[in-house]
């Protein structure tokens, strides 16, 4: 690992051998060496399908994805793979977080009190290092791509090749180690959806209590936080999607949403809370969600298009009411996630536009919300991988109304 300074930056005094010893030990990393060493073989065969030289990834999840680096840090601080090379471009303040967490990079450095000239330094050395053809794979409509990045290499003669979701999609489908992160976050998951229905059967309860509750379920003996969440919304707020908690009594129904993590993997799932005897409509939403989840699990396979598992769902559904809201997307890629939402990766998601295939070893929640508008909301999902022998659930619990 070699530790360079980029720019117009002041000497990091602190890199003695024995210091960064300590450091490197200071945290577990997520994988073996072997494991980031493969996923980087990947995405360079991918760079040459490209047409491409090496490819710069600004995604945060994506970085900790082929490094292992990540930090709380949200300034942009890239990976460049080349064909040869593995670059780490930090902040000064940052490089105690590279060195506990990332593998196999060598780690730039640039000046943390001129963060505002941190790209020009960055795009600079990345246009060094390129070959002659200079072509350069982005992500150049993702989010976290900045804008001025592009210019700066553009302006420095860098030919930029879309990367059309490189790494995201190698994401797709997760290593059985990564799989067993999603599991044991399952199990954090489930702590939480226990500590809820403990807190909303108190008398007098506020929904921020429930998530509260919650919150300090997921957090505890965890080792990283969920991307997003968690949400509580009672009554009519919970026939709106994305209200939560307010600071008010618990209603006849309540819809719960969240994730629990292990090392940033994530695995949400969708409960709804019911005080007494549900009401026909509390009722006719929990039909709904369930045979959702249902025709979800019923038909994805490996190799069966998404598509098709979408349009079984809709099937198995049959028409809405008027005031009823689902927004027919019956599942979503789930993996490793970085804030600001666990939905962090590929746009591949199981609706009838997408007629690519499953394969064995995604993850995917299925967002299964249905909401009477401004009148009540029912969730009930489950987050699944897809196997050789179909597809198996990996949260915990029944997709049913759980009385409180």
């Amino acid at each position: 690992m070699n530790i360079t300074g980029l720019g117009e930056v002041r000497p990091a005094r602190c890199l003695e051998p024995d210091a960064l010893a300590r450091v490197g030990e200071a945290e577990p990393r997520a994988f073996t060496e072997a494991e980031y060493a493969g996923r980087i073989a990947r995405i360079r065969a991918g760079l040459t399908e490209l047409g491409a030289d090496a490819i710069l990834v600004f995604r945060p999840s994506s970085v900790d994805y082929l490094s292992g680096y990540f930090s709380a840090e949200t300034a942009p601080q890239p990976l460049l793979v080349t064909a040869d090379a593995l670059y780490l471009y930090v902040l000064d303040l940052e490089i105690g977080r590279a060195v506990a967490s990332s593998v196999g990079a060598d780690i730039l450095y640039c000046d943390y009190s001129t963060m505002h000239r941190a790209l020009e330094a960055i795009c600079g050395h990345v246009a060094r290092v390129l070959p002659q053809t200079r072509r350069l794979a982005i992500d150049t409509s993702a989010p976290n791509t900045p804008p001025i990045a592009l210019e700066a290499l553009r302006t420095a003669g860098v030919s930029i090749v879309d990367a059309d979701n490189l790494v995201e999609r190698q994401r797709l489908v997760l290593s059985p180690a990564e799989l067993d992160h999603v599991r044991a976050a399952a199990e954090i998951t489930q702590r939480g959806v226990d500590a809820a229905v403990a807190a909303a059967r108190e008398p007098g309860v506020l929904d921020n209590e429930v998530g509260a509750a919650i919150s300090e379920a997921l957090l505890r003996e965890a080792d990283s936080k969920s991307a997003w969440g968690p949400v509580v919304a009672t009554g009519a707020r919970g026939g709106i999607a994305h209200s939560t908690w307010r600071g008010t009594p618990l209603e006849e129904v309540t819809f719960i949403e969240f994730a629990g993590t292990h090392r940033r993997y994530h695995a949400p799932v969708m409960r709804t809370l019911c005080r007494g005897e549900p009401p026909e409509k509390a009722r006719r939403l929990e039909a709904l969600a369930g045979t959702a989840v249902a025709a979800v699990l019923d038909a994805a396979r490996p190799g069966v298009p998404c598509s098709r598992v979408a349009e079984h769902a809709l099937r198995e559904l049959g028409p809405l009411r008027d005031d009823e809201v689902f927004h027919h997307m019956f599942g979503y890629p789930i993996g490793i996630a970085h804030p600001p939402h666990w939905m962090d990766g590929a746009p591949f998601y199981l609706t009838t536009a997408n007629e690519q295939p499953l394969q064995a070893g995604m993850v995917f929640h299925i967002p299964a919300s249905f909401r009477s508008f401004g009148v009540m909301g029912v969730g009930l999902s489950q987050t699944f991988t897809v196997t050789e022998n179909g597809a198996c659930a990996l949260t915990h619990g029944s997709p049913e109304l759980i009385p409180i």
